[in-house]
């Protein structure tokens, strides 16, 4: 019998069904998909460092994207109790927590979690931790460690130890899910030379496979982060992927979640947060995020509906910063006459990019320059065409698994800046793409444009009294 991610009914006759329709999104980018998803999977986490908390966090995060998609999956986890606050959703050990989220996001999986004796030579094998005593290792195999602000990535069976972690959040849920995308690389039969390469990746300026001297580090962040009063629009695949990850850490914020949507099976395919029951109850999205946040002590309001319901009360609130990850009705282009305070969006390509922006008031471009137009769609600098089922259908986007937590974890990472002097300093737009694997990474800065209306707009002194009231205004002095 199916496990049926905890409660309530199952509404799948068999796992056909089932992964049909999760599947279908995918299935439009990688063709043949179904030939590939039973390629035997290994994540294994080093035992060795498996009590810090960035290794538990990197381990839960890609151990759930593989499960959004792959059928055979063993973990070697040791069976260790989890972190604080990794801990406050009920679960005690680091092997239950994963276990849980797996089941939760595919109820036919031929899942195998704890220790592994003998490892399935045939299997494509994603490590966590890279320390001095690992055991045998494959030459193909994939490793995955962070440092401060850095994401490490390297592949063989020798690598580098990393003595001392201490990374932040977001650095450890972004290693966990480019993790994530090399072993769905190497599943679904990309060339190795497309695989995953040598990552060093900076988080704090994104200077690219930068020497390791230690210029490219960022400043220690504070134990608990405030991110003041938060509206976070569209809770959708990359902000679902957002909440998962704040919820990996301590930070305080009051948070107005926006959107019009239901939990629908599709979505199992991308969200780390969305469980089978979700969809299977059709549960709204904002109320699933609401859930979330508040096991993480978090005040929240929901509103449901579409931007454009809300957009004239949100504009007279009392927002810090404005989070805009839905584009319906072509929001973008309009965010900037509704005079927001700080504002990031972030998103993905039909293809395999990703990307996030931030956008400073009367400092930095807009949604409106930096964004396309509502007729057109954001597409990255390595741009997919759309995809379209028939002549008859409108195009749809193809989803890949990993791309949604990139994105989240390049905009909590973004978020964390802010707790610095000098945030503005750092890029304001950052590219990825994964499609011949992670080359590099495109950052760049993006100043206002006084040609642009939606820049004129926020300098004129009514700004003041909507976005100008936040607790980041200080960052727009111009």
């Amino acid at each position: 019998m199916a496990r049926d991610g905890g409660q309530g009914r199952q509404p799948w006759p068999d796992a056909k069904s089932f992964y049909e329709e999760r599947d279908q999104r995918t299935e439009l980018e990688v063709a043949g998909l179904h030939r590939y998803v039973y390629t035997p999977i290994e994540i294994h986490i080093d035992p060795e460092c498996a009590s810090d908390i960035s290794v538990q966090r990197m381990a839960l995060l890609s151990s759930n994207l593989t499960a959004r998609w792959a059928r055979k999956i063993r973990v070697s986890v040791p069976d260790i109790p989890l972190c604080p606050p990794l801990d406050r959703f009920g679960d005690k050990t680091l092997k239950a927590r994963i276990e849980r989220e797996m089941n939760e996001a595919d109820p036919f999986g031929a899942f195998e979690i704890g220790p592994v004796e003998i490892a399935n030579e045939e299997a494509v094998r994603l490590r966590i931790g890279m320390v001095e005593a690992t055991g045998p290792a494959g030459r193909e195999d994939y490793w995955i460690d962070v440092k401060g602000w850095s994401v490490l990535g390297r592949r063989g069976s020798v690598v580098p130890p990393v003595r001392s972690r201490n990374a932040t959040a977001a650095t450890a849920f972004l290693a966990g899910a480019i993790g994530a995308a090399d072993v769905f690389k190497r599943a679904i039969g990309h060339r190795r030379d497309h695989w995953i390469g040598d990552v060093n990746w900076p988080t704090w300026d994104h200077c690219f496979g930068a020497e390791a001297t230690g210029e490219h580090d960022g400043p220690v962040l504070p134990a608990l982060v405030d991110f003041g009063s938060v509206l976070l629009a569209g809770v959708g695949a990359v902000g679902s992927s957002l909440l998962y990850i704040l919820g990996g850490m301590e930070f305080r914020s009051r948070m107005t979640l926006l959107d019009q949507d239901c939990v629908d099976v599709s979505n199992l395919n991308r969200s780390p947060l969305f469980s089978v029951q979700d969809a299977v109850n059709c549960r709204r999205k904002t109320d699933v995020g609401a859930a979330w946040l508040k096991r993480c002590e978090c005040e929240v309001q929901t509103l449901y509906g579409p931007w454009h319901e809300h957009a004239g009360r949100l504009s007279c609130d009392a927002l810090d910063l404005w989070i805009s990850l839905t584009n319906e009705g072509g929001v973008w282009a309009e965010v900037p006459f509704h005079l927001p305070p700080v504002t990031f969006h972030g998103t993905t390509t039909s293809g395999w990019g990703a990307a996030v922006g931030r956008h400073i008031p009367r400092i930095e471009d807009c949604t409106v320059c930096r964004l396309p137009r509502p007729q057109a769609e954001f597409r990255g600098p390595c741009a997919e065409g759309n995809i379209a089922l028939s002549e008859n259908h409108a195009p749809v986007r193809a989803s890949l698994p990993f791309l949604s937590a990139v994105s989240a974890a390049l905009l909590v990472t973004e978020l964390q800046k802010l707790e610095f002097d000098g945030a503005q300093l750092s890029p304001n737009a950052v590219f990825v793409d994964f499609r011949y694997g992670l080359p590099t990474v495109i950052a760049r800065t993006f100043g206002a444009n006084n040609t642009c209306p939606g820049c004129r707009i926020v300098t004129l002194p009514r700004w003041m009294n909507h976005g100008g009231r936040g607790r980041y205004v200080s960052l727009s002095q111009i």
